[in-house]
């Protein structure tokens, strides 16, 4: 019987011990998904934005519809991603370190913001969020009216640091490849290249019967022969296989822009592809800094900057080099 009675306190024990380490597992697996991150703003979905820019405009937009608009001009090329990513950010601002009893706002350099941003949700709750000095790699924050002190991530004050054109998108190019193409043109000065291809295609059959089909590209500049393998051509095609521009410089170009960035006369790129499409590169001069050349999209009134090495490229190009023969392998 008294062995009886010791192996049901046994059991009973055997039970409560189980049923603590259960729970304290589910404690301990709850606390795991618990954020304990603070937040400076908890706006939700941001539908406006307000700041102002580096070159002193005045950037305010606005978002209906899933697409955002710059409120001082609907036709603005604004980029969606970069204000989606600001959006997100101002919606709900993580904190890295919060002063819940903070120093003069001198200390910080909260006194006279280096930046701000307002912003606010479909709801009509707006909060304006300023920016003082950088510490260890982040910003010192707070809410315009509250007298919480935070560093938040420097991502923030990177976002704020554009001005009006560096949230311009720029123009895609239509996608290319030496299978599409049908011809190209370059067209600069005294030098007029007009690069045309001819499709082969050749069936072979097996002793099982099986065919396959081969496809060559057979290319001639101004009426002759590009042999095959020329390294002049087949930098050319890389190049315009991977053709974009880097970024916008003006989205509704005037006549004396135009002038200023050599687009009153410029040279000509002109790609046809098989279907007929027709994609027409109109490159003026280079930028100040000479990384990139100004140029414009079929009839397009925007002016976007292209990689110095694709125009290089093509002005480099004579007949010459589109008809030698490759070098021999020693």
């Amino acid at each position: 019987m008294k062995q009886g009675k010791t192996l049901l306190v046994l059991l009973v024990l055997l039970i409560l011990c189980g049923g603590v380490y259960f729970a304290l597992r589910s404690y301990n697996e709850n606390q795991e998904d618990v954020d304990d991150t603070i937040y400076l703003t908890d706006l939700g979905e941001v539908t406006t934005l307000s700041f102002t820019g580096t070159d002193g405009s005045d950037l305010s937009f606005t978002k209906a519809d899933d697409v955002w608009t710059w409120n001082g001009d609907s036709t603005f090329p604004a980029d969606q991603d970069a204000l989606d990513a600001l959006a997100e950010d101002l919606g709900q601002l993580a904190t890295v370190r919060v002063f819940d009893e903070p120093d003069s706002l001198d200390s910080y350099g909260l006194d006279t913001p280096a930046l701000s941003c307002t912003a606010s949700n479909s709801d009509g709750d707006t909060v304006t969020v300023l920016l003082g000095d950088e510490v260890d790699g982040n910003h010192y924050a707070m809410v315009e009216g509250e007298s919480r002190v935070a560093t938040v991530a420097a991502t923030l004050a990177d976002e704020l640091q554009v001005s009006l054109m560096d949230l311009a998108e720029p123009e895609n190019i239509p996608d290319v490849t030496q299978g599409t193409l049908a011809s190209i043109r370059w067209q600069s000065g005294d030098t007029d290249l007009l690069l045309e291809k001819e499709t082969i295609t050749e069936e072979t059959t097996d002793d099982a019967g099986e065919t396959t089909t081969n496809t060559t590209y057979a290319w001639t500049v101004n009426g002759v022969d590009i042999p095959e393998d020329n390294s002049t051509l087949n930098d050319l095609v890389s190049e315009l296989t991977y053709l974009y521009f880097t970024s916008c410089y003006d989205y509704k170009a005037d006549a004396d822009t135009l002038a200023a960035c050599g687009l009153d006369d410029p040279s000509l790129l002109t790609m046809t592809e098989e279907d007929g499409t027709v994609i027409t590169l109109s490159i003026g001069s280079t930028t100040d800094d000479g990384g990139y050349y100004y140029a414009i999209l079929n009839d397009s009134s925007a002016i976007h900057r292209l990689s110095v090495s694709v125009v290089e490229t093509l002005t480099g190009l004579t007949q010459d080099q589109l008809t030698a023969e490759p070098e021999a392998a020693e």
